[in-house]
């Protein structure tokens, strides 16, 4: 990840999981901490990798950002083969989400796309304990999330399934590379999707199966304290909502976005995207 002279970033690895960071270069001490950062959640076969963008850009806007690679995803701690086929769940990768949130230490803005919105769902529905973020760091033990941002993001399962069939679990599921344009992109650059469908990876289909079939995952909405922005893609080619449904469910705002793909974070048009939601933000969060 390439970062300008007006920002201040690293990658490292923090209990087996990579962590990509990037912060405004301060002109006052603590200046960076004012606003909390953002934590941002890659969804199925993807990694801290497709965030780059959103790095490079948020620092200039006076935001700090994380990014994590999930157990098994690049730059992360690999886990059993037959584990990850078979045994592995969504929860799993919560954990993941709780552990780097507490080595954050403060509430987030947490934003999760595709698979990583559910994962970002069912985090930001947990006790603030569970979550990860220790009550002795603060007079009362806050909201873990200060708010969830859903991007062309997975719902729970009262919203009906998104598969029909069961993946089988004797191998990983990863798209070829035609499947992944048509479903991922719809405007990018051919040097966009070169760059980006080789660095995809096998995702669990264990995983999968856990939160796209039918009953599907449960999140209850009042546990989740916190302003909700979904935004969708207007041609998204998964089988995630591109409707109003999930923002309706969590009683939070909807953001259609037109001329784009699922990956709003690297398709073409992803810097209004980034714009708009941090707007958004600014007004949920700083207000």
């Amino acid at each position: 990840m390439s970062l300008t002279a007006e920002t201040v970033g690293h990658t490292y690895q923090h209990e087996g999981l990579l962590v990509c960071h990037a912060q405004p270069a301060p002109r006052k001490p603590g200046a960076a901490r004012r606003r909390p950062p953002l934590l941002l959640v890659h969804g199925a076969g993807h990694g801290a990798w497709c965030w780059e963008n959103w790095l490079r850009t948020l620092p200039r806007h006076g935001w700090e950002g994380y990014a994590l690679s999930l157990r098994n995803h690049p730059g992360s701690r690999t886990v059993e083969r037959e584990d990850y086929l078979s045994r592995l769940r969504v929860d799993d990768y919560v954990d993941d989400v709780a552990t780097v949130a507490r080595h954050i230490g403060r509430p987030v803005v947490l934003v999760g796309h595709s698979m990583g919105g559910l994962i970002a769902q069912r985090y930001a529905a947990r006790p603030p304990a569970k979550a990860g973020i220790a009550r002795s760091l603060f007079r009362e033990a806050p909201r873990p999330v200060a708010a969830l941002v859903l991007l062309a993001s997975a719902g729970p399962g009262a919203l009906g399934p998104l598969r029909g069939e069961a993946l089988p679990l004797d191998s990983g599921y990863l798209p070829d590379a035609d499947t992944a344009r048509a479903r991922y992109f719809y405007r990018a650059p051919q040097a966009v999707v070169d760059a980006a469908v080789p660095r995809l990876v096998e995702e669990s289909p264990s995983v999968m199966n856990d939160y796209s079939l039918a009953p599907g995952l449960a999140v209850d909405p009042t546990a989740i304290g916190c302003p909700v922005l979904s935004v969708t893609a207007e041609y998204d080619g998964t089988s995630v909502p591109r409707d109003g449904r999930l923002a309706a469910y969590y009683g939070g705002e909807h953001m259609p976005c037109r001329d784009i793909g699922h990956d709003l974070m690297l398709d073409e048009g992803w810097e209004p995207v980034l714009d708009q939601i941090l707007a958004w933000v600014r007004r949920a969060v700083l207000a």
